[in-house]
């Protein structure tokens, strides 16, 4: 790979990472997410899985990683473990009502946290295409992965 391949890699993946990164600030929390943080600082704090176990631990648990070493307070009152009660819901609003100050700035500091998903897709695709195609292959792949309107939306 030529040194301009390996600067033009390093600016979009850059240029994706500002777009996320502005993505992340700017939108309002979406319904989701008031559960997934809850049940992130609930594996951190608390040690536990319950919460919010209808989809995989991972990204919930990287993403309140930096909330929990904050120590951004939580109250977990409402915790119950009970089939098809999904108290994540009510303890994530709990939550927002008594920071209403703070709750935008911890839900950017969470999805800023997750940027380095996306970004790993986008390599993914970019070795992957050049691999099998070539060096333009592997930057047309990047590109489209990097301002896909999709990974742009839910890469943050």
């Amino acid at each position: 790979m030529k040194w301009s391949d390996k600067n033009t890699v390093s600016f979009v993946l850059l240029l994706h990472t500002i777009l996320l990164g502005w993505s992340a600030a700017r939108h309002s929390p979406v319904v989701d997410e008031v559960g997934h943080m809850p049940s992130g600082l609930s594996h951190w704090k608390l040690q536990r899985f319950d919460l919010y176990n209808v989809n995989p631990p991972l990204v919930r648990t990287v993403a309140t990683l930096p909330l929990h070493l904050l120590d951004v307070p939580i109250n977990f009152d409402g915790y119950q473990i009970l089939p098809k009660h999904r108290s994540e819901f009510m303890i994530g609003s709990g939550w927002i009502t008594s920071h209403p100050d703070s709750f935008r700035w911890n839900f950017t500091i969470s999805r800023w946290a997750c940027i380095p998903f996306s970004l790993l897709g986008a390599v993914t695709c970019f070795l992957w295409a050049r691999e099998l195609f070539g060096a333009r292959s592997g930057l047309c792949a990047l590109c489209l992965w990097c301002f896909c309107p999709n990974i742009l939306a839910h890469g943050s």
